[in-house]
C-alpha cells in the first residue's frame, strides 16, 4: 500500500460550502427578483411584494436543508418530458 502522508492537505470548509446570495442559490433569487420587477414595476401590482417574501422565506428554509434542493426543482421544472411508447 502507498503512504499518501506527504499529500494530505486540510480543507477549508469555505470551499465545500456553496455560494449563496441571502440564503438562497442565485438562480433562485435572480428569478425572485425578475418575479418582483415584473409584478412590482410592470403590472403595478404591490400587493405581490407578500407572496414574493413568502416565496423567499420558503426558498431559504429548503436550502438550510439541503443547499442543492432550489436548483434541483428549477431544473426539474424546465425539464422536457418524454413519453416513451
Amino acid at each position: 500500500m502507498v503512504d499518501m502522508t506527504p499529500y494530505k492537505r486540510r480543507v477549508r470548509r469555505s470551499l465545500l460550502s456553496r455560494d449563496l446570495a441571502g440564503g438562497v442559490p442565485q438562480t433562485g433569487l435572480l428569478l425572485l427578483f425578475m418575479l418582483a420587477v415584473i409584478f412590482i414595476y410592470g403590472f403595478e401590482l404591490y400587493f405581490t411584494i407578500v407572496p414574493i417574501v413568502i416565496l423567499y422565506l420558503i426558498m431559504r428554509y429548503l436550502t438550510g436543508k439541503d443547499p442543492w434542493m432550489i436548483d434541483i426543482v428549477i431544473e426539474n421544472i424546465s425539464q422536457k418530458d418524454v413519453f416513451l411508447p
